[in-house]
């Protein structure tokens, strides 16, 4: 009987056990399912992927209708972001309210409408544009005491604090032609010719997206900027000014008596209420299509989320990388990376110092390139007119040797001369890294990827809108300022050729390395995880060459770190070979050679005696092994005498 009790005892409890895991497992399950239903609005894509824009891109504020459009809800900007049809960013990686990885301080900082929600310290404070406000920022920045930085007599230095009758109400002019959806009488109060609306495909897009992506998301009423009734507008020097309020709180007039969140750190969009036709070239480097290259990438435009979609990033230590945020969020905070704060001043953006921050190092080294050039020991010597509008100069004169700006932002159709924010429309080579193509539409399998081939095949697929012939011929148009057209196209072509050359160096040292993987014959190999990343999988993106070790382990060492030979692998791709590129391409010997192929042939040599070490290694392994097991059986033997 006792015996009968304690069987019913214990199956009771085993089945309250098993009741509780029920339970709960159902609990997890109705959470899990309403957070999605909650959620619902995000949807799990891969990059990159075709898309239709969940709006109607001609839908603006209708003209004569002054009040601010309807505001969107809170977090709209990071769950569709500018949702290009050929440009839709993934789904964030980890969380449901936050893009990609929750921001740390400095992230929160580079990534800025995070930045003061991190903090947590959003003040209310009164309408932004009522006067008490505006003197009372003024009068405390304006003290020497509290303006230790500097941040006051900056932008009282700047256009911002005296901005010509004139020149603002045409740039606001040009914002609301937009805002009515307007698009063609833009362009042409812009000044933007239409041989450059054709040579950037996606800029008329990107244009009809701005009352949403702008206007309406900010809650803008730009006609409550213009006039004597405007709070921007100084009766007493007759100007407008551009204070701290209007770049710090909200930019744009809102109605008496309502409140604003408190203090914002400024974005792109922020800057677009009045440089419209600025931000449109800038974004529209997002639908510049460079396939293999993910579209818009890399561009400036696309900075942020090629920083944070790599897979180094998801692994490593946000505050490691802080070096790879202050470049790469150029996206969000990106007009003052050229135009410095407070000042603004157009004379230090066109200065090539201005790109020397970030366009230099290993990977990238833009700017040594240039500087060692003759063109960069011309510009030194000569010192040219930065004051200068760009578009006005003339070389020879205001500029006796091109600089950054000069090559990158200027265009040229029939001898007219137009300089834009855009500055990939004509890029060919894109980074210099030679992409794999897992398709084999634009290159064989077995062959390094040639920019010449992929993208003429890329445009007759209708893949790009543009192919090398184009924009081969773009910079020519440009280089032809100085040089003759048989120099130009001489140079040229040997650099394009040396770049797919140099590439199949690194084919053959891939293959190399790719064997003895296959063989098991890598040092590491025995103790480290090996195959692709789970970030670049659920990206749908590669950034190496296929090839097991990856690149972003030359950033981050864990168990899966690769072997000596693994590393000057990925040293060669992503840091000599792009040497070369940047030297040759800017005119550097020293970089282009001693620094660029010397680098690659030396590399090359240490990969070939290293893979003979390595197969001589595993003989030796081998031949002992078979020593031992002979001995083994030869004692085995022994013992059974």
């Amino acid at each position: 009987m006792k015996l009968l009790l304690s069987r019913k005892q214990s199956f009771l409890k085993l089945a309250s056990v098993f009741l509780s895991l029920l339970l709960l497992f159902l609990l997890v399950v109705s959470a899990i399912s309403s957070q999605e239903d909650e959620d619902e609005s995000w949807e799990i894509v891969k990059y990159p992927v075709e898309k239709t824009p969940p709006l109607d891109p001609t839908t603006g504020t209708p003209e004569g209708k002054t009040e601010p459009p309807a505001r969107p809800t809170l977090g709209n900007y990071r769950k569709s972001y500018l949702p290009f049809k050929n440009n839709a960013y993934p789904a964030p990686l980890f969380t449901n309210d936050t893009w990609y990885f929750p921001p740390i301080h400095h992230q929160g900082y580079m990534a800025p409408e995070d930045y003061y929600d991190w903090l947590n310290t959003v003040t209310k404070l009164s309408t932004p544009h009522a006067n008490e406000t505006r003197q009372r920022c003024e009068s405390c920045h304006a003290d020497p005491q509290t303006d230790g930085f500097g941040f006051y007599h900056q932008w009282l230095e700047s256009k911002h604090a005296n901005a010509r009758k004139d020149v603002f109400e045409r740039y606001i002019r040009q914002s609301k032609l937009l805002w009515w959806g307007k698009v063609d009488e833009f362009f042409k109060e812009a000044g933007i010719p239409e041989w450059f609306v054709e040579k950037v495909p996606g800029i008329r897009e990107v244009a009809k997206l701005y009352p949403k992506a702008v206007v309406r998301e900010l809650g803008v009423n730009l006609d409550g900027l213009v006039g004597r009734k405007s709070p921007l507008w100084d009766e007493q020097r007759k100007v407008y000014r551009v204070s701290c309020i209007d770049c710090h709180v909200k930019p744009g007039a809102t109605k008496s008596g309502e409140k604003e969140p408190g203090i914002v750190l400024p974005t792109t969009r922020t800057c677009a209420t009045c440089h419209a036709r600025q931000w449109v070239e800038m974004m529209s480097e997002l639908t510049v299509n460079s396939p293999p290259f993910p579209p818009g990438r890399p561009s400036h435009a696309a900075g942020w989320i090629s920083n944070i979609a790599v897979p180094w990033y998801a692994t490593n230590s946000r505050q490691l990388q802080i070096g790879c945020d202050s470049c790469h969020n150029t996206e969000v905070r990106g007009c003052d990376s050229c135009h410095t704060r407070h000042s603004f001043d157009p004379k230090i953006a066109r200065h090539p110092k201005a790109c020397e921050a970030c366009h230099m190092g290993p990977d990238h080294p833009d700017y040594e390139a240039w500087s060692t050039s003759k063109h960069g020991h011309v510009c030194e010597a000569s010192h040219p007119d930065y004051s200068k509008r760009l578009a006005e100069a003339i070389p020879g004169r205001d500029y006796k040797a091109p600089t950054c700006q000069y090559c990158h932002m200027r265009y040229k159709e029939a001898g007219e001369v137009y300089v834009s924010h855009n500055m990939v429309a004509k890029a060919i080579w894109r980074m210099g890294t030679a992409y794999h193509d897992p398709t084999g539409k634009l290159m064989p399998k077995d062959q390094p990827l040639d920019m010449r081939v992929a993208l003429n095949k890329a445009r007759d697929l209708g893949l790009a809108e543009t192919g090398y012939d184009e924009r081969r011929e773009m910079w020519t148009s440009v280089c032809t300022d100085c040089h003759g057209q048989r120099f130009v196209e001489t140079w040229r072509n040997a650099a394009d050729e040396g770049l797919v050359q140099a590439y199949r160096y690194l084919l053959k040292q891939k293959e190399q390395i790719q064997k003895l993987f296959d063989e098991g014959l890598l040092m590491n190999q025995k103790f480290a995880v090996r195959g692709k990343d789970t970030v670049q999988d659920f990206l749908s993106v590669h950034f190496t060459l296929d090839y097991p070790a990856g690149l972003w382990r030359w950033f981050y060492k864990g168990k899966s770190t690769p072997s000596e030979i693994e590393r000057r692998f990925v040293e060669v791709w992503f840091r000599w070979i792009l040497h070369y590129y940047k030297g040759t391409f800017h005119g550097s010997p020293d970089i282009s050679f001693h620094q660029g192929i010397v680098q690659v042939w030396k590399e090359d040599a240490y990969i070939d005696d290293e893979e003979l070490k390595l197969r001589k290694l595993d003989e030796l392994e081998r031949k002992i092994r078979q020593l031992e097991q002979s001995q083994l059986k030869q004692a085995k033997g022994n013992g059974t005498r």
